[in-house]
């Protein structure tokens, strides 16, 4: 027959046993209470300051936490926690790199020990663990699609490849991709306190790109980008790698597309 499995207990119902024991339980009534050993609750009571100042070190309590592996770095975990309530409380999305970050800023100024710290994926483990922090996907709207009208389409272009006998190194795909260069990050770490994850209003600010290549991916025609500015400051006295065109919104519009097939494409297409 297998040995029971030993129940351990967590640090919020260690913290109660404590209380308990101050208060005037008996070690055999909270053992019962707890089905743990009689020697768990002296262990317990022995290990109590340690136990309560780990506790007190976070500010999220003891939570379902079960170790009492303490931080070496209280003071800089403890403003990094703050700093971290405060971007989730303006609904900023927070994701590792950014926490690790800015835990060695925090490291930096509050000059804590004199040890090395470089912010590892251990570390960070560890605080998460610490401070009862998740990391879950926002909240977003779902944009919506149109299956219904792909099979329609390839049977059309199908046939209309038969009807004028065209190779594949003379059929071509573009497609345009929109690259929102100040979009935050759609996952975050969140609180033990949050139940839910409003986003921020999605920051618009973006350049579009057209790419497009022939079926056999021989040739690739010049990357087409488009921006806001007319000029952009960066491409003075620069040969640019990519063709570029401008719009209010940064958005293809039917005269850009127009522009790019006929001074873009077909004269790359030609001298291919």
């Amino acid at each position: 027959m297998s040995q029971k499995r030993p129940k351990y207990l967590s640090l919020k119902e260690k913290v109660n046993v404590i209380g308990k024991l101050k208060a005037g339980s008996s070690v055999t009534h909270l053992a019962n209470q707890h089905s743990v050993a009689k020697s768990t609750i002296c262990a317990i009571n022995k290990k109590k300051e340690n136990i309560l100042k780990c506790v007190n070190s976070t500010f999220s309590g003891p939570g379902k936490r079960k170790t009492l592996k303490c931080s070496e770095l209280p003071k800089m975990e403890k403003a990094l926690y703050r700093w971290f309530l405060k971007q989730r409380q303006k609904n900023y999305p927070v994701n590792g790199l950014i926490v690790k970050e800015k835990a060695k800023f925090f490291h930096s100024k509050i000059k804590e020990t004199q040890i090395d710290f470089n912010a590892s994926d251990g570390w960070l483990q560890h605080f998460k663990k610490r401070y009862g922090v998740r990391f879950i996907k926002i909240s977003v709207e779902k944009l919506s699609s149109r299956p219904e009208l792909m099979d329609p389409f390839k049977n059309k272009l199908q046939a209309k490849i038969k009807e004028l006998g065209l190779s594949h190194d003379q059929i071509y795909n573009a497609d345009e991709l929109g690259l929102f260069w100040k979009l935050l990050p759609d996952r975050t770490y969140v609180s033990s306190q949050e139940k839910n994850t409003p986003g921020r209003k999605r920051e618009k600010q973006r350049v579009t790109f057209l790419a497009c290549t022939n079926a056999i991916g021989m040739h690739k025609v010049k990357l087409f980008v488009i921006g806001k500015a007319k000029n952009p400051r960066s491409f003075k006295n620069f040969d640019s790698p990519v063709d570029y065109n401008f719009s209010d919104s940064s958005w293809m519009t039917a005269t850009i597309s127009k522009h790019w097939f006929h001074h873009s494409f077909v004269p790359q297409e030609i001298f291919k």
